[in-house]
């Protein structure tokens, strides 16, 4: 964010500057066949959900698209070049899940409108055209957060069956305990303390920090979770975090793929809007993705 002071401005004002600087990101918008905006009615009330799709014959395998944005900012317009890219590249239906923004959808409240979705999916799988048997969710920084945490929620409440996790540089340790990767320069407590003023808009009580569903790192138990995609960059002050967290999957037994794109950092709006900067991490995330939906020569 440069020299802007984000501690003496409303949520509102940097709810406002995160879009636009997502929504400056140049890049091609890929086209679909179809693109349908419904809401779902769930435990939390109306979720928007925008719908993007090929047209194919027979049930298709489905993505849970969650945006990131910081918690506080990201939306269906902010993520739209995402979707499209995955439901285009992926060979799949894509979801875009349009969850409540911090503050004013504090935790637990926006994981659980995923969750309500993600039952629908399964709920509706035959009217939306889709595999319940071959559904993924992918979710860069906060979204990948979401991602993470609802694979955690679903397991816990023996929920429907996900085929894949794909965490795009996501913000697994809202803590920041040993995991917040020093760049030994001048800005290294400007970005612990950026990541701290976010965290304070998402949660109510501090001491949810360390909860495995708003940090997934400290999860005391992950076994029995969906195979993982972890997306990092090389310069990206939360790619400890997402090396620490595929460590752990690995050791737990859960098939993990770790990619590490060199050179750059936070993909942030290059990710969102599916740029060429961001292409490495997304290729890697649609291989792996079309590896589950139609097996190693889909």
């Amino acid at each position: 964010m440069g020299k802007v002071d984000i501690w003496s401005m409303a949520f509102q004002e940097v709810r406002k500057l995160i879009n636009q600087l997502i929504m400056r990101v140049h890049a091609d918008v890929p086209c679909v066949d179809a693109i349908e905006d419904c809401s779902v009615i769930g435990t939390t009330g109306h979720v928007p959900v925008r719908v993007y799709r090929m047209r194919h014959e027979g049930a298709q395998p489905a993505i849970m698209l969650i945006h990131g944005g910081a918690w506080v900012a990201g939306d269906l317009e902010t993520h739209d070049n995402l979707a499209r890219y995955l439901c285009v590249k992926s060979d799949a239906v894509v979801l875009s899940v349009g969850y409540t923004n911090a503050p004013e959808g504090k935790f637990p409240l926006p994981l659980e409108q995923c969750n309500d979705v993600l039952n629908w999916m399964v709920d509706q799988a035959a009217a939306l055209g889709i595999d319940p048997a071959r559904i993924a969710v992918a979710g860069d920084s906060a979204g990948g957060n979401l991602a993470a945490a609802l694979c955690l929620l679903v397991r816990d409440r023996q929920g429907p069956p996900i085929a894949l996790q794909v965490l795009i540089n996501p913000a697994l340790d809202l803590s920041c305990k040993g995991t917040l990767l020093r760049q030994h320069d001048v800005f290294d407590f400007m970005r612990w303390q950026v990541l701290q003023y976010l965290a304070k808009q998402y949660l109510t009580d501090p001491a949810s920090l360390r909860h495995p569903y708003v940090s997934p790192l400290h999860a005391p138990d992950v076994t029995r979770l969906p195979p993982a995609v972890l997306i990092v960059a090389e310069f990206d002050f939360l790619r400890e975090g997402g090396q620490q967290y595929a460590g752990r999957l690995l050791a737990a037994g859960v098939p993990t793929v770790l990619y590490c794109q060199p050179g750059v950092d936070h993909l942030a709006g290059d990710g969102a809007r599916a740029s060429k900067k961001a292409e490495p991490s997304l290729a890697v995330a649609v291989q792996e993705l079309r590896k589950i939906f139609y097996g190693k020569e889909g």
